[in-house]
């Protein structure tokens, strides 16, 4: 060959190899943070509502026709008085605050025996006269800490439909001044029988230990996907008795984690015993379903090589083709190698922080440059690389879907929740409000994600069913 040919195939050569160069930097360094995911805490509101009305037909059932009665002149250190107090009719009832209000109509009668020389004479008539009247009470209602109904009722008055007098001669007597000085002691008689009827005909306690056990069982969410709910409650608080319109609402505020599983059915939980009531004067009605979720390394690999594998770019007179691409974790950023050819070869090494895209449920990546390592030597050798390009591209091509799709989960909850019959009367009545992520970060195996469905949740019993009423 000669000499002048072989020299031109020589600076062919030298120029080639300076055009082909080879990248040889060191990976950064695989590193994963131990993180120990824990379910943010939820509210689920436990109810029981009772109709006044129902209560008002179980009051009119259980009050008897005599509501007192001293049958003896002796009586009350020798009051020389009987007194008899019967029903006049149904009792109103009415819920105003945290009190029920009653309205009993009454006849009253009272006889007063005729002394001569401080002796009853039995050839003496008594004095008899009657009266019908509108006695009023005030029951408060509270929990014990046993969970027992406390209720403590007192008089609120009374009013006369008809009042009560007598003839003697030719006076009448006011013998309602008199009545009106004995009535009091009398009535709160009545307090007590209230509160005694509500201690043996109202039981919130079994109603709250059967929702409480009914809470550690998962329950499966209708659907497509093989989802399971799962409820671990830790606390339990109660809220104060409050009436509206025509009912009365007993609720208490439950504390706990609620999981999403996906495929396998969770374990039941061991139910534990109903703790001890917490006053709490006013409750978080916001729950949250926590589920993790997470996207391994090959899916993203094998997404991300579908995307932009054996694409070629062009940089002016230089060319350089993507040949392979490969993720991992690196101080809580995801790395991302990939194997070039062309203008360079080796390998480049880019670093970003992954995060989650509510909008379409994905995976991605953000702040995506060059690894120390890697930048150092291009800005030795290949500054022409330093234009965005490849960063540009693997963004916007680093858009895993994750395993399930949330968007459909999401509808399938919402869905399901609305009304969601379960044992013993119970419905979970509940309502999605929005999809957010509380922590993404990486495994070994994989991007973790623990997505947070918030709403509100209420576990209450449907009116066709039981009710705390005995």
């Amino acid at each position: 060959m000669p000499l002048l040919k072989r020299n031109i195939l020589w600076i062919i050569c030298i120029i080639g190899l300076s055009q082909c160069q080879v990248m040889k930097p060191l990976m950064p360094e695989e590193n994963y943070s131990l993180v120990v995911s824990k379910p943010q805490i939820s509210v689920i509101n436990l109810f029981a509502e009772v109709k006044t009305s129902k209560l008002e037909a179980l009051i009119n059932e259980k009050v008897e026709n005599v509501l007192y009665q001293d049958t003896s002149f002796l009586d009350h250190d020798n009051d020389n008085l009987k007194f008899l107090a019967t029903r006049d009719g149904a009792i109103k009832l009415n819920f105003d605050q945290d009190q029920l209000s009653w309205e009993l109509p009454a006849n009253v009668t009272f006889q007063k025996g005729v002394k001569v020389f401080g002796y009853n004479l039995p050839i003496v008539d008594s004095w008899q006269y009657n009266g019908q009247i509108k006695l009023r009470y005030k029951t408060r209602l509270t929990l014990g800490q046993d969970w027992s109904i406390k209720t403590q009722t007192t008089s609120d008055g009374f009013t006369w439909t008809k009042k009560p007098a007598v003839k003697i001669g030719t006076v009448d007597v006011p013998i309602t001044l008199v009545a009106n000085l004995l009535l009091p002691s009398y009535l709160k008689s009545f307090s007590s029988q209230i509160d005694t009827l509500f201690a043996s005909n109202f039981n919130f306690r079994s109603y709250a230990e059967k929702g409480w056990a009914m809470l550690f069982n998962p329950f499966k969410i209708p659907g497509n996907y093989n989802a399971w709910l799962s409820i671990v409650p830790n606390s339990i608080s109660v809220l104060p008795i409050k009436g509206s319109v025509g009912q009365i609402r007993v609720g208490a505020a439950i504390a706990s984690e609620v999981v999403c599983a996906m495929d396998i059915p969770p374990a039941t939980a061991k139910a534990s015993k109903l703790p001890d009531m917490q006053p709490l004067k006013a409750a978080s009605d916001t729950f949250k379903i926590n589920l993790l979720t997470d996207i391994p390394y090959p899916t993203i690999n094998r997404e991300l090589n579908a995307q932009l594998k054996d694409s070629v770019f062009v940089f002016g007179s230089r060319k350089l083709k993507f040949e392979n691409f490969r993720v991992y974790g690196t101080y809580q950023r995801m790395a991302v190698e990939t194997k070039v050819s062309g203008s360079l070869n080796g390998l480049l090494y880019l670093t970003g922080v992954p995060y989650f895209n509510a909008a379409d449920t994905t995976l991605r990546i953000k702040d995506l440059k060059f690894d120390l390592k890697t930048h150092n030597l291009l800005l030795k050798s290949s500054k022409w690389l330093f234009n965005g390009k490849i960063e540009r591209s693997i963004t916007s091509s680093l858009a895993i879907p994750f395993g399930s799709n949330i968007s459909d989960m999401e509808s399938q909850i919402r869905k399901s929740i609305t009304h969601y019959p379960l044992a013993f009367g119970f419905e979970l009545q509940g309502k999605l409000n929005r999809l957010s992520v509380s922590d993404l970060y990486l495994t070994p195996e994989s991007v973790k994600a623990n997505l947070i469905f918030s709403g509100k949740l209420t576990l209450g019993i449907s009116e066709s069913s039981q009710n705390p009423m005995k």
